[in-house]
């Protein structure tokens, strides 16, 4: 017969290891109200500015010592609708531009986290690898971010360089044509996980 308090040790182990291990990787969600992003570009008349309205999200944080020491599942969405520049002409051609009838979001899934590096103060700088996808277009895309992990919190805050053409989008063209947007633009985000 086997013995009752080392079987009963076990089980407790292993409970207590899997409540260890979901606190490391505890699921936050984008508190949408207090994060940012933001496309900057140019055209042949004037650079501009777009900001999205509504960002959702999710990942598990392995936290440690109030450091980021991995990331598992993180995904991150735009509503493209919800992108606006103040300017009612260059939302309509930015939602042509990009499907926004056919393709509501702009996603981005972490598939790997390649490195992360401590920094001062707390934070971490991670280089990791995701699909993003733009107007049904996924491309494969690496990108650097500072992590900044405080109380149930995580700051996620870092940009992306790209070409609209890189993801099949026409640059879009206002006034019959006469006024051309630059094929780069830039993409800055900084996005708070809550717990």
């Amino acid at each position: 017969m086997r013995n009752p308090s080392r079987i009963i040790g076990i089980v407790l182990s292993l409970l207590m290891l899997t409540a260890f291990n979901s606190e490391l990787l505890a699921q936050y969600k984008v508190e949408s109200n207090s994060s940012t992003l933001s496309v900057f570009g140019t055209s042949s008349l004037h650079d501009w500015e777009i900001e999205a309205n509504t960002l959702q999200g999710s990942a598990n944080f392995d936290l440690s010592e109030g450091l980021v020491k991995d990331i598992n599942n993180l995904t991150f969405s735009v509503v493209v609708k919800s992108l606006k520049s103040g300017k009612s002409g260059m939302d309509n051609n930015t939602y042509d531009a990009l499907e926004a009838k056919k393709h509501e979001k702009i996603t981005f899934k972490l598939t790997d986290v390649n490195k992360i590096t401590p920094l001062s103060g707390g934070k971490c700088k991670i280089e990791a690898t995701g699909v993003l996808t733009i107007a049904g277009n996924a491309r494969n895309v690496k990108m650097t971010v500072t992590a900044d992990a405080s109380g149930s919190k995580v700051n996620i805050k870092g940009s992306y360089k790209m070409k609209m053409t890189s993801f099949d989008i026409d640059p879009p063209t206002a006034v019959f044509g006469t006024i051309k947007t630059g094929d780069d633009v830039k993409i800055e985000f900084n996005v708070n996980y809550i717990k």
